[in-house]
């Protein structure tokens, strides 16, 4: 969904550097495999990024050094990392330590990461809700 949730300004949002950082941590736990990566795929070619490129410069040890990024970069990176990881219902502890020390070097608060974990949550209760009631069969 980048389109409706990236910023009016692009030059806020750095749409490599974000990708870099997922492909870091989807590849933070070995058993990550198609689904991670084509939801990363998916967002790079929205995003206008190429994905195959990246894909092949980017390692597990990706790290953003001193390059600074936008609080909506930051926090986006962290959204969709956590969604990554919890796509196989096991968020494990490399990926875990992965967007903790992205959050530490991009001065995001632990409070906030929760906050984040806690909203994708909901996201997910949330979309389960309405396949369900498009299934006929709400809240089973």
């Amino acid at each position: 969904m980048p389109g409706a949730n990236q910023d009016k300004s692009t030059t806020e949002f750095d749409r490599e550097t974000y990708v870099k950082m997922l492909i870091s941590i989807a590849r933070a736990d070995k058993e990550n495999g198609l689904p991670e990566y084509r939801f990363i795929r998916k967002q790079a070619i929205q995003l206008g990024v190429d994905y195959e490129r990246v894909l092949r410069d980017t390692d597990k040890d990706f790290e953003i050094g001193t390059h600074k990024v936008s609080r909506l970069t930051a926090l986006r990176v962290l959204k969709d990392a956590i969604m990554i990881a919890s796509m196989d219902g096991n968020f494990t502890l490399p990926e875990k330590h992965k967007l903790y020390t992205y959050a530490e070097k991009l001065d995001i608060p632990r409070t906030d990461v929760d906050e984040v974990e806690t909203l994708v949550g909901q996201l997910k209760a949330l979309d389960q809700r309405w396949k369900e009631l498009v299934a006929g069969h709400p809240y089973e």
